[in-house]
């Protein structure tokens, strides 16, 4: 039996809603032939319409330890969604894997569930050493949280935990943040439907939408799902989602994000 999949459409903040209308309206006034970084080029505001749709911040500020929780989950619809989901599954004594990608925003899932649910997750990313002599390696990590009875969290980065990783005892995986390729998320969430586990596995996508434009969110959802389409062609495989494909993203005022320009894939890929 394969796992359970279950998508959920999370209506943009009005938060993020702003910051979005900012980044595009910035990236559109930008001053042509001027240095592409940040929202001067196209791949700097897809980066940050990817980050704005699991953490809604302005440009430049990443996750602190100084905004509280309870604000945090006011502006995050994702967060909101991931601290109740979370509640409904603790209510079953189960484990959950949670798959984010960005450091800091590690950091944050791992303090807003630590007061929430008052133990601390642990984190498994690029900085875990994965020697076998270090008395704190990846693998003794998952062994404390595999062998700890009942409700648990572990936050992992999906570019961390390739094969050999495997994690039984969670039966429910969150992809809060995804990657750019279908294959790679489905070996991450490979790491709990694995040989020995027993119970049925259920796989979550939080995607933040909103009734008026397609989101950068919803777009890569489309793009991922396409392209898992493809993966069950022999003679095209999966590959990346490129940033080429969000070429006719679109803006909140209903426009192309990238305004009146031809962007083509020399110019974000």
């Amino acid at each position: 039996m394969r796992p359970r999949r279950f998508g959920a459409a999370l209506p943009l903040s009005d938060r993020q809603r702003a910051h979005y209308a900012d980044a595009v309206a910035a990236f559109r006034k930008r001053e042509k032939g001027g240095p592409a970084s940040g929202l001067q080029s196209p791949l700097g505001l897809l980066q940050y319409l990817r980050r704005l749709c699991s953490d809604p911040r302005p440009p430049g500020h990443i996750s602190t330890d100084s905004e509280p929780i309870a604000e945090i989950e006011r502006r995050s619809p994702k967060m909101a969604w991931l601290l109740t989901q979370l509640r409904e599954i603790e209510a079953k004594g189960e484990k959950v894997i949670v798959f984010c990608e960005f450091r800091d925003l590690q950091r944050t899932l791992q303090r807003a569930i630590g007061e929430r649910f008052g133990a601390m997750p642990d984190v498994i990313n690029g900085d875990t050493s994965a020697d076998s002599a270090n008395a704190n390696n990846r693998q003794r990590r998952i062994k404390k949280f595999q062998e700890k009875p009942g409700f648990g969290v572990i936050v992992l980065s999906p570019l961390a935990v390739g094969f050999g990783v495997n994690i039984q005892a969670a039966n429910h995986v969150v992809h809060f943040t995804r990657t750019w390729n279908p294959a790679k998320e489905d070996q991450a969430t490979d790491r709990a439907y694995r040989i020995g586990q027993t119970k049925d596995v259920h796989v979550y996508y939080p995607v933040v939408v909103a009734h008026d434009f397609l989101t950068f969110d919803a777009k890569l959802d489309k793009l991922l799902d396409w392209k898992r389409g493809l993966s069950t062609d022999m003679l095209n495989g999966a590959g990346d989602v490129s940033p080429a494909d969000f070429g006719d993203l679109e803006a909140p005022d209903g426009g192309n994000a990238f305004g009146n320009e031809l962007i083509v894939a020399d110019d974000i890929g």
